[in-house]
């Protein structure tokens, strides 16, 4: 399907009935449905403009020449180079350097001699749509590496990610969990099982690559992530079909709830208190 063609079918927060439900809306929608539908939508951070970048070499080197465009200003701060940017980005491409491209076209090679990212790679499909409905409600999804059904891992969906907090143990479950990574995979998997008729998917898996070293790493998303995830987006879901129907209020308007300390903050003040009180 392609990033352009995907990005562009958008949902609208004034007639969200119509469409279309995607993880990252619900991550978003989550938290706060009233806060959400009153809220302007995140502009392009350079993060996520460098992820795309790499995210392009990887899946769909092709188009890396055709949706990415060198800037020919220093800087955006004259109105004729605000005028190009805002036309560029209406267009759907990046705006990189010569740098950075190279540095993206090195990260896709590094992706494809790994041992084991360069297999799941091997006869893939990139940037497939998944188009179905929830509750008779447009959803999509836009998987990264769709692997060669008929190979080792025939029985997942992988996604790229790029990160710059490093790629041991602690710093990847971290991440998953900051950016929710786990709703991703279990989206992912529960709306590619219900419109494909010939292939079912069971597990999630990330190839993350550190933007600085270029460094892989290959990881599967834990059954008891995924089953996490699984209850969270379930959740969302009929949160979302309920304000879809009914409109969009707030929770909070007729309650009074009691709220302890996050248990991280309790632990800590607890244990600083306990070691002054024995002395």
């Amino acid at each position: 399907m392609g990033m352009k063609e995907y990005h562009a079918w958008k949902l609208d927060k004034s007639v969200i009935i119509d469409g279309p439900i995607s993880c990252s809306m619900l991550k978003a929608f989550a938290p706060n449905p009233y806060a959400w539908v009153r809220t302007p939508d995140i502009t392009q951070t350079d993060a996520m403009r460098k992820g795309s970048l790499f995210d392009l070499a990887v899946t769909d080197p092709d188009e890396l020449d055709k949706q990415v465009v060198v800037s020919p200003f220093d800087s955006f701060r004259s109105k004729e180079s605000q005028q190009w940017k805002k036309e560029v980005l209406e267009e759907g491409k990046l705006i990189s350097t010569d740098e950075e491209i190279g540095k993206a076209r090195l990260a896709s090679a590094s992706v494809r001699s790994h041992s084991v990212a360069g297999e799941i790679l091997k006869g893939a499909d990139f940037q497939v749509g998944v188009i179905g409905d929830i509750g008779r409600i447009p959803a999509k999804c836009l998987i990264d590496i769709l692997p060669d059904v008929n190979g080792e891992w025939g029985e997942s969906i992988v996604d790229y990610k790029t990160t710059s907090n490093g790629l041991d143990d602690e710093a990847i479950r971290k991440t998953i969990g900051q950016y929710k990574y786990h709703w991703q995979g279990a989206f992912y998997r529960s709306l590619f099982n219900k419109v494909s008729t010939n292939r079912h998917i069971e597990d999630f898996t990330f190839i993350f690559q550190d933007t600085m070293t270029l460094e892989v790493r290959v990881v599967n998303l834990h059954t008891d992530a995924m089953a996490l995830g699984t209850r969270a987006v379930k959740s969302a879901l009929v949160e979302f079909a309920k304000c879809a129907h009914k409109g969009i209020g707030s929770r909070y308007a007729k309650s009074c709830d009691d709220l302890d300390l996050m248990p991280y903050h309790a632990m800590n003040e607890d244990e600083i208190l306990t070691k002054e009180e024995s002395q």
